[in-house]
């Protein structure tokens, strides 16, 4: 850290009034010291409003910057420029610049201005590593020279030397130079990878704001080292509310808005009595002739993360820890109290659901128990689609071998005749609520979120509910191996598995929305095994 030679309060703390215009050019320069690895510090109303100290070719240049707020309807000029204040010696604002050139070392000169200027002082605008000396600028600096051969700084130097040094930059209003500032903000931050939310590039600007403000209002004399903020200071209080920025995103994250593609391929759907019940069949497809149950188990492992894990946990993890997320997804796998084959089925439906549905999972719902007891609603998932109401789908699901497909159909109309009643939907509710995380979630309309409340009467989940059932059986069509003509004989079987449970749902649900998934497996007891071999390997 460079010291601050013949210390002063020279730009008048005392005096800084109103919206603070000077602190946001400061953090210009902070901003710019952190783009640029030759700037060493930046200093707040020291020898001048700012001072920004570089080290250029082995030597410090120290830029002293003037910051000019003053309205007017007309642009600045020369005869504003040079204008005594009450006659005052070296009182003009060009003068002032001058003296400011205190400092050991090299010296570049800038004025900042809200109001633009007038085209005879143009030249100055360009940029210094633009300029092509001598110049009209340079002609200027000579001009000032023989009008105040007087004016020479405390390093001796002439307006011939800040002439062909200095620039005139406008930066407009405060807003216009704050979008400005937010813009090199926003190019900085790229440099670290890091995606903070625009409200939170904004609360980091107004820190370097307020950090500006701080240094610009302490004492020279009392505390000089409070006056200078270092390139390394910068980075340091940068990386510091980069990584606050980066824990509260992971509290709010939306883990659902990416997903792994679609595996299932949807094969044949029927919608019926008023959109309230419809069917739809997936085909897990052939390879070469052969049924790609392998695939599907590696496909339903690419799941297992936010089927096993709540949102924030989810939210929290970071690439690197891939291999210990599925880890422990599988671990909440092997210790559930639940069949494998159901697990598989409640998996299945959540895939279809996040796909299909692009929906957002109560995560963890079918390892959740009530008084030691298991929901038969494994999935909970927020559904929203365009021109539609928000909707709650409580997900039943099955794994169906052969030879049981009619006994689990009257477990499940049995199931959903229970289900509508005040204390089932209430305990579902209670389920829902201990497990959301709305933060996590996408924002919902005020009709779910009433229905969703517990003093709301339990009767009111029924306006938002949908009840998606999955049925994944072994296929009769798909036993005997490959057949060109496969598809058509699963739309007939699925067909005639839908129209089965359709015939005997409870009049109770009569008027809620039933959605049918079937999923023809070849064989259940196969895709358990390479489903287990999978884990085993990942664990």
């Amino acid at each position: 850290m460079v010291s601050i030679p013949s210390p002063s309060n020279k730009g008048g703390p005392a005096a800084r009034q109103g919206f603070k215009y000077q602190d946001h050019v400061a953090v210009t320069f902070i901003l710019k010291m952190l783009r640029d690895s030759t700037y060493l510090q930046v200093e707040c109303e020291t020898a001048d409003d700012i001072v920004a100290i570089s080290q250029q070719a082995g030597e410090t240049v120290n830029e002293y910057i003037q910051v000019k707020t003053t309205e007017n309807d007309k642009k600045w000029n020369l005869t504003e420029s040079i204008a005594l204040e009450k006659q005052k010696a070296d009182s003009s604002l060009f003068q002032k610049s001058l003296k400011c050139d205190v400092r050991p070392g090299l010296a570049c000169f800038r004025i900042v201005s809200k109001r633009d200027i007038a085209k005879a002082l143009e030249y100055f605008t360009k940029a210094l590593d633009k300029r092509v000396k001598p110049d009209a600028a340079t002609d200027r600096g000579q001009k000032l020279a023989k009008k105040f051969p007087k004016s020479v700084s405390a390093r001796g130097r002439d307006f011939t030397y800040w002439a062909d040094h200095f620039v005139w930059q406008v930066c407009g209003d405060v807003a216009s130079l704050e979008a400005t500032n937010l813009r090199m903000l926003a190019e900085v931050i790229d440099l670290y990878g890091e995606s903070p939310s625009h409200r939170q590039q904004k609360d980091i600007y107004e820190a370097f704001l307020s950090w500006a403000d701080d240094a610009a209002t302490a004492d020279v004399k009392t505390a000089p080292e409070q006056k200078i903020i270092t390139r390394i200071a910068a980075f340091a209080r940068l990386k510091a509310l980069l990584d606050v920025a980066a824990k509260h995103s992971a509290s709010f994250a939306k883990p659902y808005k990416s997903k792994p593609d679609p595996f299932l391929v949807e094969f044949h759907t029927t919608t019926e009595d008023g959109l309230l019940r419809s069917l739809s069949g997936f085909d897990v497809e052939y390879d070469f002739e052969e049924w790609r149950g392998h695939q599907l188990a590696e496909h339903l492992m690419q799941w297992l993360p936010e089927f096993c894990l709540r949102a924030s946990e989810i939210a929290n993890f970071q690439v690197h820890h891939t291999p210990m997320v599925l880890a422990k997804s599988i671990n909440t796998l092997n210790n559930a109290a639940i069949p494998r084959d159901r697990l598989i089925a409640e998996l299945i439906l959540h895939t279809i659901l996040r796909s299909r549905e692009n929906s957002e999972p109560i995560a963890c719902k079918v390892f959740y128990a009530v008084n030691g007891k298991l929901s038969e609603f494994g999935n909970a998932h927020i559904v929203q689609q365009t021109g539609q109401a928000d909707q709650l789908w409580l997900g039943l699901s099955r794994m169906i071998s052969t030879g049981t497909m009619d006994q689990t159909l009257k477990e499940i109309c049995d199931v959903l005749d229970a289900t509508i009643s005040r204390a089932a939907l209430t305990e579902e509710r209670e389920v829902i609520i201990a497990l959301r995380e709305p933060h996590h979630h996408l924002p919902t309309a005020e009709a779910f979120n009433k229905a969703l409340h517990r003093n709301a009467p339990a009767q009111d989940m029924l306006n938002v509910m949908c009840f998606p059932i999955l049925l994944a059986y072994d296929s009769e069509a798909l036993s005997g191996g490959y057949l060109s003509d496969y598809l058509t004989n699963l739309k007939a079987e699925v067909t005639l598995h839908y129209n089965a449970l359709a015939s005997t749902l409870p009049p109770k649900i009569k008027q809620v929305r039933v959605v049918v998934f079937l999923v023809p497996i070849e064989s259940i007891h196969q895709l358990v095994q390479k489903f287990n071999t999978l884990c085993k390997a990942a664990s």
